[in-house]
């Protein structure tokens, strides 16, 4: 595993120094804007005249901290139910009032933000969705209606409402949209484990499934010797008695919770050397190709899923101060060249004519030459490509990327 670690470290290390050789002349590619970034609604009429008002209220700091110390509190107030209460029959009037005092306080919060950023603003959001749902959970217990079967479950959904705090903690935020994004690399890793498991778990039912029949075995001495499971069963009937009883076992074996002395070594004791290397065979190999190997392959590919690209995770508030600074670089361009060059859909001026004053044979030196109009053309231009080049400079700043320095 920490040779994983300081793979994955080693290959942001390398993506960062070829960022900063050849290509840090070049302007950085402009980081995509972040789906989670927010966007105040316009100014409304009727009903929807304060859902501005409201949008600011919901987004303040303040406020958003309040909310996550309410989850918090939340939390820690199912933790002591269970703790001092876990049946719910010394206190029931107690937590009953708590839970209920924390329903209606999550239902106002979803109440203005689903105000605030009502329609499509609202929904698309996964973390508002997980609040509807959550909420909903709750308003439903604290009213006791009667849910069908096994959607009776769904009340203990309200355990979850501490995820709620992802979205309010900016770290805990940035962990999980990068765990998001590594899920689909880490899911080919696990199928490739979790196919290695099942392979071995098939050619264990047929290689132990009868071992110790009958509630004994023959060891090397050829003793007959009791084998009996703690639950008083065969041994390898409980443990390798078909495919889903030998996968839960081979997983013991990758845990390596006392796979050694419950699964192994019971094995080893019999009366065929030939049994006895194929079984110390088959289980280093398991821990091997498994726990050494395609576990670290695992650990491995979430690692560089979460460090590959860093921009891919920038921060919603740098990215749109990126923005801005970009923009007032451009209008600044813009202004400088649009007063030093003529419009393109106008004619350029004519070479003004030397004027010669009455009794002097010498031209003004108030008057433009033709020449002097070209010369100040061509400066135009190098101050134009000037801008282009602090342009990108500032542009490569920005994206933490070390510019070249000016050319002289």
């Amino acid at each position: 595993m920490a040779a994983a670690v300081t793979a994955a470290m080693h290959r942001r290390q390398e993506n960062a120094a070829s960022s900063e050789g050849g290509s840090a002349s070049l302007t950085p590619a402009k980081p995509k804007a972040s789906k989670e970034s927010v966007r105040l609604p316009p100014e409304g009429k009727g009903i929807w005249r304060w859902q501005r008002k409201a949008a600011i209220l919901y987004l303040d700091v303040r406020i958003q901290v309040a909310v996550a110390g309410l989850i918090a509190g939340n939390f820690m107030c199912n933790v002591v139910e269970k703790w001092i209460d876990p049946r719910g029959l010394k206190y029931p009037e107690v937590f009953a009032i708590f839970e209920t005092f924390f329903n209606v306080m999550f239902t106002a919060e979803l109440g203005v933000n689903m105000y605030a950023f009502w329609l499509c603003a609202f929904w698309r959001s996964a973390w508002n969705v997980f609040d509807f749902f959550v909420v909903s959970i709750g308003l439903l217990t604290m009213f006791n209606v009667p849910l069908p079967g096994p959607f009776s479950m769904l009340r203990m959904m309200r355990a979850f409402r501490v995820f709620r705090l992802f979205k309010r903690v900016k770290s805990l935020n940035k962990i999980m949209v990068s765990l998001a994004k590594a899920v689909p690399g880490v899911m080919n890793a696990f199928f490739i484990l979790l196919l290695v498991m099942s392979i071995y778990a098939i050619l264990a039912v047929d290689f132990f499934m009868d071992y110790g029949k009958g509630g004994t075995f023959t060891n090397e001495r050829g003793e007959i010797i009791p084998l009996m499971t703690p639950r008083n069963q065969e041994f390898g009937y409980e443990y390798f008695g078909n495919f889903g009883k030998s996968l839960y076992t081979m997983f013991q074996v990758l845990t390596g919770e006392s796979w050694s002395e419950a699964v192994a070594r019971p094995l080893l004791h019999t009366n065929q050397p030939i049994d006895a290397i194929g079984v110390c065979f088959f289980f280093v190999s398991f821990v091997l190709v498994n726990g050494v190997v395609l576990i670290n392959v695992v650990v491995a590919v979430l690692l560089e899923k979460m460090v590959d690209d860093p921009n891919e995770a920038k921060d919603p508030e740098e990215e749109e101060k990126q923005e801005e600074a970009e923009a007032v670089t451009t209008d600044d361009e813009d202004r400088v060249v649009e007063a030093a060059i003529p419009r393109q859909n106008q004619p350029p001026p004519a070479p003004m004519i030397p004027y010669v004053s009455a009794g002097n044979n010498q031209p003004s030196s108030d008057a433009l030459s033709g020449d002097d109009f070209l010369a100040m053309q061509a400066d135009v231009v190098a101050l134009k490509a000037d801008l282009q080049i602090i342009k990108e400079k500032m542009a490569c700043i920005l994206a933490g990327v070390m510019p070249t320095p000016l050319s002289q």
